[in-house]
């Protein structure tokens, strides 16, 4: 457990733009490097937070859905002005992302490819 805060806090460290960005599934919520390190802390779902650390960036389809609703849950949360998302040919609202996610129609899978390449450089710089 040691070695995974430490790995943690160098991580959180090096990428804090990435810090807050969703990555796995710890008991049914989307968690991320910042909430990891705490629950890590406190002792709480080690074996899980551990696990979903191992498989962070390999996730199946279904929980990578869930992960990138939860980003774009976590990013219309903060303060605005919000930023516009853009996809090929397409600018859209974080709302606008956010619905194409839930409906999973062809915009959402573009957000969705993005986002599990995120993951999967996270998983690489958590190493």
């Amino acid at each position: 457990m040691a070695l995974q805060i430490q790995k943690l806090n160098r991580f959180i460290a090096a990428n804090p733009a990435l810090a807050d960005v969703p990555f796995g599934i710890v008991r049914g919520r989307a968690i991320t490097p910042r909430e990891s390190l705490a629950m890590l802390q406190r002792g709480e779902a080690v074996s899980e937070v551990v696990a979903a650390m191992n498989a962070a960036g390999m996730d199946p389809p279904e929980q990578d859905w869930a992960l990138v609703e939860a980003y774009y849950q976590k990013l219309l949360q903060l303060p605005g002005p919000h930023p516009k998302i853009y996809i090929i040919g397409t600018e859209m609202t974080l709302e606008d992302a956010l619905l194409a996610v839930r409906r999973r129609d062809p915009a959402g899978q573009q957000l969705l490819n993005s986002y599990q390449a995120l993951t999967r450089e996270m998983a690489r710089r958590m190493k």
